[in-house]
């Protein structure tokens, strides 16, 4: 059966080898994993020296690889092509080079041009209602409907940053969330929220001691409203 081993490299670095069969094409990082393979049937030999070797640039290798998996006719051919006999092993060296002109990909361009925009106006969004967020919260602690409307705010925020896939900030849109409750007197869902993002932040693998600190700060607050509700609540004696 006709085998071929083709091999990738730059500059000595090794990039990847595939095993071409005119059934199959398999890229394997050595040797056993490539017997491990439920679809090599039969004994594996490993070729002795290196008997074609093409300078090529990574554009014409990748559509080269791309027709060897994908167009079984191609693969038939290239294979015949270089195991004239239909016996034995022969191995390609593909030795990359640089490419005089790159290749502009339009379609990607415009995914990650579209991706930038929409970080930065939800950047700008986040900003916006951070600032908005902050005015209704310093008013909260005088009039509850203010309050309200602070921890609608922050229900806005934290739907953004988890959009915006950043977990820090998605924990302070929920500590903004807990001192809006705070303000409305809803100490024991406030108290929940506060310890699980302290203990997150307190044990992530790179540790924000602002974070940390924001959660202390707001822990306070809390204790304090806390205990200044249960004096307030406490009948006066006369």
């Amino acid at each position: 059966m006709a085998v071929i081993y083709l091999r990738i490299q730059a500059d000595g670095y090794k990039y990847g080898k595939c095993f071409i069969r005119d059934d199959l094409v398999i890229e394997y990082g050595n040797l056993r994993e490539l017997r491990e393979c439920d679809a090599v049937i039969g004994e594996i030999t490993t070729p002795s020296s290196i008997n074609i070797k093409f300078v090529v640039n990574g554009i014409f290798l990748h559509f080269l690889l791309n027709e060897l998996i994908y167009c079984s006719n191609y693969r038939k051919r290239f294979v015949r092509y270089y195991c004239p006999n239909g016996l034995g092993v022969n191995t390609i060296l593909f030795e990359l080079q640089n490419t005089n002109n790159q290749i502009i990909d339009y379609k990607w361009n415009e995914r990650i041009n579209y991706l930038v925009r929409e970080k930065c106006e939800l950047e700008h969004a986040l900003s916006w209602l951070s600032t908005l967020g902050g005015a209704f919260s310093a008013l909260g602690d005088y009039f509850d409907n203010f309050a309200l409307v602070a921890g609608k705010i922050s229900y806005h925020q934290l739907i953004l940053a988890i959009r915006m896939g950043d977990p820090t900030i998605a924990s302070r849109c929920k500590l903004y969330f807990s001192l809006s409750l705070i303000q409305r007197h809803k100490f024991k869902l406030a108290r929940r929220i506060i310890q699980t993002e302290y203990n997150e932040a307190k044990d992530a693998v790179i540790v924000d001691s602002r974070l940390v600190k924001m959660c202390l700060g707001i822990w306070s607050k809390l204790q304090y409203e806390q205990q200044k509700h249960r004096t307030a609540r406490k009948p006066k004696r006369l």
